[in-house]
């Protein structure tokens, strides 16, 4: 992997480093914006996602590197006019929208796109995201980092990183796609609303329980290793088939993959443990159109978790375990629908939550987030859209699985990370790789 990565940095070179302010100034009554109590309750690391782009045989990138990325920036400047607090500063649980700026760097690729997409684990991805975003350290100045790296060949692959203390994926998604439009010359279809606070006021987290709430903080930290799976479409409809049952007559994709997630590596994880242990599936889910009057233009971590419990590992079938997800998902909704008549009652969920982290060593917390139907292959900055999106492909924490569209929108895309031991039996599940294929190439 160290070779892997300092091969991979040797090929990257940055070029320049700039500051890009809203095209209009802030007005006063907008400087300072509350965090949310979830917000609050967030990660102060990044999230982020890399967009790569082909080279245009009728060069629609621009006749030069320093067109395009001039292109880029202007647009960026008009964006965050509408997105004014990623060009601030996190002070405690608010924003000073000061205009302060956000990073925008550039960087050269000694490296054809086509032979990049060959073999993308997430040491080769690690050089084309903004160092300052590597950081585990709590972020306050850049809310937002972008990376613009130009290939050899004139492919472009464009990081996108924002501070999670003020944005889920579904906030990423809405930028991304604003400044898409911007760059294009288009107006922005969905103006972002920084309301959050308004539905989860950052007063409550007083009244939290004394353990931490960062729900992926919480996951144990130790050796662990990221690795990527790919449904494609003709394996996903089997998938999906051997996942039905009268119960759940029509799986999703992302409820199939899940289910087969917990499933594989709930046995990995059993091979090596003496006796049965409780395997316990969090599945991060947006609070947008379940939480009444909470729009889906709202930006900010608007987010919670739905808990699965297998005592013991009993439930072993992948359609009684779709049936589970299932059934959270209706539980879930429930929640959602006490959580709109009062703000509080996210405490007592939150309550909830944290029980699910008191079965000690007897119990196994995976984590599963999708990042799917975010239309984010939609991402057309004027050249095309992206023939490959991903997120940052590592992660700090073990036992989680993020799925990612695939481009056609049928397949889905799975980076897993687990400790070495785990991995080292789940990546040769035979039920897995009958349905997945290990990190094949991205194919333009």
């Amino acid at each position: 992997k160290i070779l892997v990565c300092k091969t991979m940095r040797k090929k990257v070179e940055i070029l320049s480093r700039e500051i890009i302010k809203p095209s209009s100034p802030t007005p006063n009554d907008k400087r300072i914006l509350n965090l949310s109590l979830l917000d609050i309750l967030s990660s102060p690391m990044y999230t982020g996602a890399l967009l790569f782009y082909a080279a245009d045989p009728q060069n629609l990138l621009g006749s030069s590197l320093e067109e395009t990325s001039l292109k880029l920036k202007k647009s960026l400047s008009k964006t965050l006019q509408f997105f004014y607090p990623l060009a601030g500063r996190i002070v405690g649980s608010s924003v000073e929208c000061y205009d302060e700026g956000a990073v925008f760097l550039e960087a050269r690729v000694d490296q054809l796109l086509l032979e990049f997409l060959k073999c993308p684990v997430p040491e080769t991805l690690e050089p084309l995201i903004p160092v300052e975003a590597r950081s585990r350290e709590a972020v306050t100045w850049p809310v937002l980092l972008i990376q613009a790296n130009f290939f050899s060949c004139g492919g472009l692959a464009i990081t996108v990183c924002i501070s999670h203390k003020i944005t889920d994926a579904t906030s990423l998604a809405m930028f991304i796609r604003g400044w898409a439009e911007s760059s294009r010359g288009f107006g922005i279809t969905m103006i972002p609303s920084f309301t959050a606070s308004d539905f989860f006021p950052p007063h409550h987290h007083h009244e939290l329980p004394s353990k931490p709430m960062d729900h992926k903080a919480e996951v144990e930290e130790m050796s662990f290793v990221t690795k990527r799976f790919v449904f494609d479409a003709s394996k996903m409809k089997k998938l999906k088939a051997k996942a039905s049952s009268n119960l759940v007559k029509n799986p999703t994709r992302v409820e199939a993959v899940t289910a087969l997630f917990w499933r594989c590596a709930t046995k990995a994880s059993t091979l090596s443990s003496p006796a049965p242990r409780t395997s316990v599936l969090q599945i991060i889910a947006s609070l947008r159109g379940k939480v009444d009057s909470l729009s889906e233009n709202t930006i900010g971590n608007m987010l919670s978790l739905m808990i699965l419990k297998n005592e013991e590992a009993k439930i072993d079938e992948i359609q009684d375990l779709v049936n589970e997800v299932r059934q959270a998902k209706k539980i879930f909704s429930l929640h959602c629908k006490e959580m709109s008549k009062s703000s509080s009652k996210i405490l007592e969920f939150w309550e909830e939550i944290g029980k699910a982290y008191g079965g000690g060593s007897e119990v196994d917390l995976w984590m599963s987030n999708s990042w799917c139907k975010l239309g984010m292959y939609e991402a057309d900055f004027g050249w095309g859209k992206p023939v490959w999106v991903t997120g940052r492909g590592t992660s700090n924490f073990k036992n989680l699985m993020l799925l990612i569209d695939a481009r056609d929108g049928e397949g889905i895309e799975a980076w897993v990370t687990l400790t070495e031991e785990d991995m080292s039996v789940f990546e040769c599940d035979q039920e897995l790789l009958e349905f997945s294929s290990f990190n094949p190439p991205v194919v333009i």
